[in-house]
């Protein structure tokens, strides 16, 4: 009888640990980005591709700044509303792990009935850009100069827009600046977290247009990987 009862409970433990394996984001499907230091876990094989690409454009670009991938990236695609402080929550990164997550289309579709980007309707040509956001803030957090502490939310957010806006498709990118109706941060200007919390687009777009105005980009990321301040004085 105790050797019927105990193959019975070895078989239910059996089932319970597959369940769990099942239900983990580890057993989900996963995919290495050709020729990156990406994985991306989660979704179906057209999204995982689809980061892949958004992940590549990314890297292409802050790699003209010398941010490039110092260890692997993963990133998460969750079904689930993501609890973030900034005011997108479609994407997060925790510093604490190295993860990125974002939320798949069709989750932002049934958690947000009239999703919005800047301003404007969500459609497909923003999903790339959420996804650089964040791979973005990877990058900087690979680099920082101020380790064990994170870098400053202005620094950080000002170059994760700058990078997210510079993946759009060109018409898109320039219906946003268009829309935000903004010129450039100026000398003496301080880029703020607050700023970003009022006024997401505009912070976005003026960062964009002060960072490809600057006569030394590479010399201002620099500076962002060394700032631990919750804001930014342009000089």
């Amino acid at each position: 009888m105790s050797r019927s009862i105990g193959k019975r409970n070895w078989g239910l433990l059996l089932l319970l640990f597959a369940a769990l394996q099942l239900s983990s984001p580890l057993a989900a499907e996963e995919s290495l980005c050709p020729g990156q230091s990406v994985a991306v876990v989660g979704g179906d094989e057209h999204l995982r591709q689809e980061i892949c690409v958004a992940a590549a454009r990314a890297i292409d670009f802050l790699s003209h700044y010398d941010l490039e991938p110092k260890r692997p990236i993963r990133v998460e695609v969750v079904e689930l509303s993501l609890q973030n402080r900034s005011y997108s929550a479609f994407g997060s990164f925790d510093s604490r792990t190295g993860l990125v997550q974002v939320m798949s289309p069709q989750a932002i579709a049934h958690t947000n009935p009239e999703p919005q980007m800047y301003g404007q309707a969500l459609t497909g040509d923003h999903y790339p850009g959420i996804v650089a956001h964040e791979i973005a803030h990877a990058l900087l957090d690979q680099h920082s100069r101020v380790a064990p502490l994170p870098i400053g939310m202005a620094a950080q957010e000002y170059l994760a827009h700058v990078t997210q806006l510079a993946v759009l498709p060109l018409e898109r990118r320039e219906q946003v600046i268009r829309v935000a109706d903004v010129g450039p941060w100026e000398s003496g200007d301080v880029i703020s977290g607050i700023y970003m919390a009022i006024a997401p687009e505009r912070f976005a777009v003026k960062s964009y247009l002060h960072f490809h105005q600057h006569p030394n980009p590479s010399q201002f990321v620099d500076e962002l990987l060394g700032s631990k301040w919750f804001y930014v004085n342009v000089p």
